[in-house]
């Protein structure tokens, strides 16, 4: 695990922890409304097939690239909260970058994957006060995952997609009214089994590729994921 993540995800627990433990926090239904929010995630996504990719061109094409890292997520959030109640729904729709790049015998070796996710989901604020609000949170979406490989001469693209699960834990930092700094930590469930070909030259390092086709690494579907945990810190525009 990077630096990089294990600092967020570090962080993102502390906060958390000493959240849920402020004196100061209790329950009580809010005032309702409307509230957009803007965020970055880091996603500890692993891509067990494209790494093992990785390790075949290191070890046959002397390939400088590393194994995949942490992915990083873009998202934009509409939430609504009922009025003198605990409870909220909201929408939430990201973009998702990882890659890994390098160079080897014939060229390029670089391993890119993007796609997006879209997640509804149902939200519980249990100890809030005027500056500090926990909430827990759950919901169920779609993600899609595309991916652009370049193998020295060879290149291939494929894309998957699947339905997954989400629930973590929150806090709305909100120094006025209107304007918060939110810190998160979910675990997503979104596993990709299945991988279909949109275009190929040359031989990629799998053992089907075929234009068309399923994406096979070894004689077994080669998979991608969105499935990790998640630390995210994010603006909050409350209205």
């Amino acid at each position: 695990m990077s630096f990089l993540r294990k600092s967020m995800l570090y962080a993102v627990v502390s906060v958390l922890v000493w959240a849920f433990s402020a004196q100061t926090a209790f329950a009580r239904g809010g005032g309702g409304g409307h509230s957009m929010e803007f965020g970055l995630a880091l996603l500890s996504a692993g891509q067990n097939d494209i790494d093992t990719m990785i390790t075949n061109a290191r070890a046959n094409n002397s390939a400088s690239t590393s194994d995949m890292g942490s992915a990083y997520e873009l998202f934009a959030q509409y939430q609504y909260r009922f009025g003198g109640t605990m409870f909220s729904i909201l929408f939430r729709p990201s973009y998702v970058m990882q890659s890994a790049t390098g160079s080897g015998t014939g060229g390029s070796y670089d391993y890119k994957l993007s796609g997006f996710t879209i997640f509804p989901m149902f939200r519980m604020y249990p100890l809030e006060n005027d500056f500090i609000r926990f909430f827990m949170q759950t919901g169920l979406g779609y993600g899609k995952l595309s991916a652009d490989i370049t193998e020295g001469t060879s290149s291939i693209a494929f894309s998957g997609g699947n339905f997954g699960a989400i629930g973590g834990l929150g806090v709305d930092f909100c120094f006025t009214d209107s304007h918060c700094v939110t810190i998160e930590g979910n675990l997503r469930y979104l596993p990709i089994e299945r991988n279909k070909v949109s275009s190929v030259t040359g031989t990629p390092g799998l053992s089907q590729y075929g234009n068309g086709q399923e994406a096979e690494i070894n004689g077994s579907d080669l998979m991608t994921s969105l499935s990790g945990i998640q630390g995210i810190i994010a603006y909050t525009l409350n209205f």
